[in-house]
């Protein structure tokens, strides 16, 4: 090539500055307004809605400045939330007194047998004499919320649970014969005594699972959403999981993608204002965890989860807000573990509750004891006339018994055999990896 062909340095960055400089000045220079019709404004997402009692605004929206607000939490602060001893006079009381009568005494028998069975496998572990071992994440106290929004499905929708998910295995129809034996690790358990506490599993009830991996229940509960769309079935998926496993990288990709296509889902925040040991409020930014998705347009929901009313009746809108191909909810529902995050510390035997935890009051906990979900759904249908004392007596009874016999059945259940502690696993997918397992019973 000629020099003379050559642009010199100097000259290109001369000429470079003066398109800079050109595309500088013309982003600057004033524009003339647009002609035609002006565009209409955004439509700004669905607010956050719950009952009255809920406190109007957490201590971080009511602080100077958002985020890092949250520091201002003291332990206690989540009585500021406490539910009303009463269910309110609303639309949520009268939907659940228009049931029929044989629904509403399977939610209650639901709650008793959910609080009889934690509560004495509980004791018997506190005792000592069972030999029982593993992990065993307690709900107690949380009831409400997992049978007023399994009251809301159908029995061939799906819901997914936690690690700590016996009210909602219970409140799906699961069987707590089959559920002790499990915590007993029987071959007569849910899962033959491989999966404990945590890895309960019944497809035939749509129970997809409850799940030691914090979070991972949204992209499960997606994923059959998606399946029940494509097939056209007609069934709605359900995530149940804690408020911090709403922090989770799961729990944002699986909701905008839920929002994207529509799917027949919704998402229960089960806030019981504690992670593993801190207040959830130290480490969530926003008032609550609903919040963190009213951006993507779907309703995002607040009600009180130690009320079977105010659970059913918003998990019924969200359910058919979704079966009619609306798409998901997000539905915070506030609630209050009883116990230590997982074990027993601060509990003892025949006691409600765990006490001296350093990361919340004593008080605190009692208040929320003394708004415990049985009592309050008892007072109501006794008001309402729907039942007698009596009655409900006569069921709280039924699953105390219920409880009893399923922990015989767990005690006199067969071992898992020491030749089927390979099966399942995928040992055949390995090329030759079955050269390593003799054994007639690996299939």
């Amino acid at each position: 090539m000629k020099q003379s062909s050559l642009v010199d340095r100097r000259t290109f960055v001369k000429g470079m500055l003066a398109a800079g400089a050109t595309v500088t000045v013309a982003a600057c220079a004033p524009v003339a307004a647009p002609s035609g019709p002006v565009p209409a404004a955004p439509v700004a997402p669905p607010a956050i809605t719950g009952p009255a009692w809920i406190h109007p605004k957490s201590l971080v929206r009511a602080a100077p400045g958002y985020g890092g607000a949250h520091l201002t939490w003291k332990y206690g602060d989540a009585i500021k939330w406490l539910a009303p001893e009463k269910y309110p006079a609303d639309a949520a009381a009268d939907a659940l007194a228009r049931l029929p009568k044989e629904k509403l005494t399977d939610m209650y028998s639901k709650l008793n047998l959910s609080r009889q069975w934690e509560t004495q496998i509980k004791d018997l572990w506190l005792g000592g004499k069972e030999g029982l071992y593993g992990y065993f994440h307690m709900s107690l106290g949380e009831e409400a919320l997992s049978v007023g929004v399994c009251g809301a499905l159908n029995k061939d929708d799906y819901i997914t649970s936690t690690h700590r998910g016996h009210a909602d295995l219970i409140a799906k129809g699961g069987r707590v014969n089959d559920m002790s034996a499990e915590i007993w690790y029987k071959a007569t358990g849910y899962s033959r005594g491989y999966g404990g506490s945590m890895h309960i599993v019944d497809a035939s009830l749509g129970i997809l699972g409850s799940n030691g991996i914090v979070g991972v229940g949204v992209y499960l509960a997606s994923g059959a959403a998606w399946s029940a769309k494509v097939r056209k079935s007609g069934q709605v998926a359900v995530t149940l999981m804690g408020d911090s496993a709403y922090n989770s990288r799961s729990a944002g990709s699986s909701i905008r993608s839920a929002v994207n296509y529509k799917l027949p889902v919704f998402f229960v925040a089960m806030n019981n204002f504690q992670g593993v040991s801190n207040p959830i409020a130290v480490t969530a930014p926003a008032p609550y965890v609903a919040d963190y998705f009213s951006g993507l347009g779907l309703p995002t929901v607040v009600g009180d989860g130690n009320s079977v009313a105010d659970s059913y009746f918003k998990a019924k809108e969200a359910a058919d807000r979704a079966r009619a191909g609306d798409g998901p909810t997000v539905l915070e529902l506030l609630t209050y573990r009883w116990m230590d995050h997982q074990g027993f510390a601060g509990g003892t035997v025949a006691q409600d509750g765990a006490f001296g935890l350093p990361y919340r009051t004593d008080d605190e906990v009692r208040a929320w004891l003394a708004r415990e979900p049985i009592a309050r759904m008892g007072a109501f249908l006794v008001e309402r006339g729907l039942f007698t004392q009596a009655e409900l007596d006569a069921l709280k009874q039924k699953a105390v018994d219920q409880v009893k016999a399923s922990i015989e059945f767990a005690r006199a259940g067969p071992e898992p055999r020491a030749e089927d502690g390979v099966r399942n696993a995928y040992i055949n997918y390995i090329p030759r990896a079955t050269q390593f397992f003799e054994h007639p019973a690996v299939t």
